[in-house]
């Protein structure tokens, strides 16, 4: 797996790889195709990034290495309970273990990930490792849930939203970076501003997300879109738009309304103002640590957001 994000870390993708790898063999025999599959089709490793990112410095230590692939094998768990919530059919351009085995396997196989994660993280010396780990996944697991309860309702507020998508994916981003720090033995100024750097560029993230599933086509996405609407999952320019419009969104929706053609320039605009600034947020963040290797490595995933944010349209 090559990607101009790892440039620098090619020691750590290697190892991380290997140790990923190499838990296949704690599950059971019928469960192994399922852990190859997950496996065979990466992504970018975003959360490992962090990991190594915040850690920057030297050869990976195996410590950082192993906090890593925890933290990978709880974004893969929720992954695979995302797309039966979703009803997604594809990921990372291949069948979703939902299509493949069906929604009740697919839940319990999420369940199998996320306890083998726990399990690895329990072996860790001090508890510092699984306090971390466990906190972010029931973070995770609760934002799904406040998703969940969310979805059909038209007076969802924006507050609400920004908290359910704290916690469903930037309480990851942020633990990546506070296990990639402090499994390297960084200062506590270090930690923090490493774990705010990974809050605002989790929800910056998320954003970035919510504009793919209503901007993107499936076959650039390389997984199914469109389910936020679907589903009647309200993200940000729909909100904004339901707030700039003071009419409902979901009924013209409901009625056949595309959701990308009901949202207007000036919810676009400042669905995007909004990303630039959890952006600049959490470049910000990095600020006191200037100076250390961990800028130099965090800071690709703010350009490579903001240039993948400026390939979307509408923009104007």
């Amino acid at each position: 797996m090559s990607s101009p994000l790892h440039v620098g870390l090619e020691a750590h993708f290697a190892a991380l790889e290997q140790f990923l790898a190499a838990q296949e063999l704690a599950f059971e025999p019928e469960v192994r195709p399922m852990v190859r599959d997950v496996l065979a089709h990466p992504g970018k490793r975003l959360r490992p990034l962090l990991a190594f990112g915040a850690g920057a410095g030297g050869p990976p230590p195996p410590a950082l290495v192993r906090g890593a692939g925890i933290i990978e094998l709880v974004h893969l768990a929720t992954l695979v309970h995302d797309d039966v919530l979703d009803g997604a059919d594809t990921r990372h351009g291949s069948a979703t273990p939902n299509r493949t085995h069906g929604a009740h396997a697919a839940v319990l196989f999420g369940d199998a990930l996320f306890a083998h994660a726990l399990v690895l993280a329990a072996d860790h010396p001090t508890p510092e490792l699984c306090r971390i780990v466990a906190r972010a996944s029931r973070e995770v697991c609760s934002g799904e849930v406040c998703q969940t309860f969310s979805r059909g309702q038209d007076d969802l507020s924006l507050e609400d939203y920004t908290r359910h998508i704290r916690l469903k994916t930037a309480e990851l981003f942020e633990g990546a970076c506070r296990i990639g720090a402090l499994l390297a033995d960084r200062p506590k100024e270090h930690v923090d501003a490493c774990a705010l750097f990974g809050r605002h560029l989790g929800i910056a993230y998320q954003i970035y997300d919510d504009l793919v599933d209503l901007l993107q086509d499936d076959a650039k996405a390389g997984k199914t879109l469109g389910t936020d609407a679907a589903s009647g999952k309200l993200t940000l320019p729909m909100l904004l738009e339901r707030d700039l419009s003071g009419k409902g969104f979901l009924t013209p929706l409901r009625a056949g309304g595309d959701a990308r053609q009901l949202i207007s320039a000036a919810a676009w605009r400042e669905s995007f103002r909004r990303l630039d600034a959890e952006i600049a947020a959490a470049e910000q963040a990095l600020e006191p640590i200037a100076g250390s290797p961990s800028p130099f490595f965090l800071l690709r995933l703010t350009g490579f957001l903001r240039e993948a944010a400026g390939r979307l349209a509408p923009r104007a």
